[in-house]
């Protein structure tokens, strides 16, 4: 993985029938670390179909590499830690085209004030994080160094930073006042787990940035999400569809809402987008349902 500024030509024709699609990974495209063939069979028919699939998530950089390797994407982009990370996808490797970082030593040491034995973390863009004590296996992507100091986690800007504690999400709207963007995160038990990134920064803002590049009309976006951090990017896309699994305030803030990740329901909705219909509904599968405007 490399870091390499890349623009698309402002002279590229406005797409007229082109979609832009932006996919969440865990909750949505992966339960448990796998992705069903049949969703690996859609998402390239999208593709297949001339449509820019978009791979947006909280993941950081150097764990969405798995991902566009089972997905078998050799070009397209993502989004990773939240829309702090953007980058292309050449030949399937991962180029780095857009890294906002921010002075995370204020707001983590003011959590570390108020809940002394949280763990802290920092992201390193492409490797891994920087911690104060290792993290549970499994609810960080990529290498953990554990730093001598816990200063040491904030001497140099991050695109990311990470507080896990029980009840953390209570210091969610005080952290907020250091100038971040504060994310409620799905990985653990609710209410444990905050994101920090650059203020004003989302999925959404990083998937804004990317359908201007592609010359994407706003009314061919289209994303599928499944978590809090997919709230932005609802608001940002001209059809927001939740995945059945997602938690009730999630679906409630979509316009549609397909079937759960057992039940494929991410494969419905890239199928229709691709013009793909099913011969026959499989075990347990609904249709998604579009929702009532909201009030």
């Amino acid at each position: 993985m490399t870091e390499k500024a890349l623009t698309a030509s402002p002279t590229t024709p406005l797409a007229t029938t082109a979609r832009l699609v932006a996919l969440d990974v865990d909750g949505t495209l992966s339960l448990n670390g796998h992705i069903p063939d049949a969703t690996v069979t859609a998402v390239q028919a999208t593709v297949a179909s001339g449509h820019h699939v978009v791979i947006a998530t909280g993941r950081s950089l150097v764990g969405v590499a798995s991902i566009v390797k089972r997905l078998g994407l050799r070009r397209g982009r993502v989004i990773c830690s939240n829309g702090a990370v953007t980058a292309c996808i050449v030949d399937s490797r991962l180029i780095v085209e857009d890294a906002v970082r921010f002075d995370a030593g204020r707001v983590l040491q003011r959590a570390r004030d108020a809940i002394p034995d949280a763990l802290l973390a920092t992201e390193v863009l492409g490797k891994g994080y920087q911690v104060n004590a290792r993290f549970p296996d499994g609810l960080l992507n990529g290498r953990q160094q554990v730093v001598g100091r816990t200063p040491d986690l904030w001497a140099a800007p991050t695109t990311r930073a990470v507080v896990h504690a029980a009840d953390v999400a209570r210091l969610g709207r005080e952290l907020g006042w250091f100038d971040v963007t504060v994310t409620l995160g799905s990985t653990t038990e609710p209410g444990d787990w905050l994101d920090l990134t650059a203020p004003s920064l989302s999925k959404a803002s990083a998937l804004e940035r990317v359908r201007r590049r592609l010359r994407v009309a706003p009314e061919h976006t289209i994303a599928v999400g499944d978590g809090h951090n997919d709230l932005p990017m609802f608001e940002w896309a001209a059809r927001a569809v939740a995945m059945g699994n997602a938690p009730a305030e999630v679906r409630c803030a979509a316009g549609e809402v397909c079937g759960s990740i057992t039940e494929h329901g991410v494969v419905d909705v890239l199928r229709s987008i691709a013009g793909v219909r099913r011969s026959a509904p499989s075990a347990g599968s609904r249709p998604s349902r579009t929702l009532p405007p909201k009030q």
